[in-house]
């Protein structure tokens, strides 16, 4: 039997945040303290939490909104863009932490979540064309 798009989708991206945060707290003994954030784990639930509903989005969008899977795709892109922009800016402006940790840490995150994000969203995008 096979398994749900969206549940598929929940394993990868829980298996992808367990092990960034695995390599997280690995990065503690190598890393030094300049470098690393304290607020990593924060970090990673906030890109999980908005890749998982930006897929969700794109998932249900074609099918209950009657968009094409391209409008779906460029709204989820200016909102997870405009989310991570504003984090960005009230991060910095708050001095919530030193900027060189802030950047290091918030930008291999978001390395990371865009690649598995395009990734996945190429194989819905292929699945969407055989409907």
């Amino acid at each position: 039997m096979k398994k749900h798009p969206l549940v598929s989708y929940i394993m990868k991206i829980t298996t992808l945040s367990l092990v960034l945060c695995f390599v997280a707290l690995f990065s503690l003994i190598f890393v030094p303290k300049d470098f690393l954030s304290s607020y990593i784990p924060y970090y990673i639930l906030m890109f999980f939490f908005v890749t998982f509903l930006g897929y969700g989005f794109m998932y249900y969008a074609p099918i209950k909104l009657n968009l094409r899977f391209e409008q779906a795709f460029l709204i989820t892109r200016f909102s997870k863009m405009l989310i991570y922009i504003s984090v960005l800016v009230i991060v910095l402006l708050a001095h919530i932490e030193k900027n060189i940790k802030f950047a290091v840490a918030y930008m291999i995150l978001f390395l990371v979540y865009q690649i598995f994000d395009v990734i996945t969203i190429k194989h819905l995008s292929k699945n969407n064309k055989k409907q």
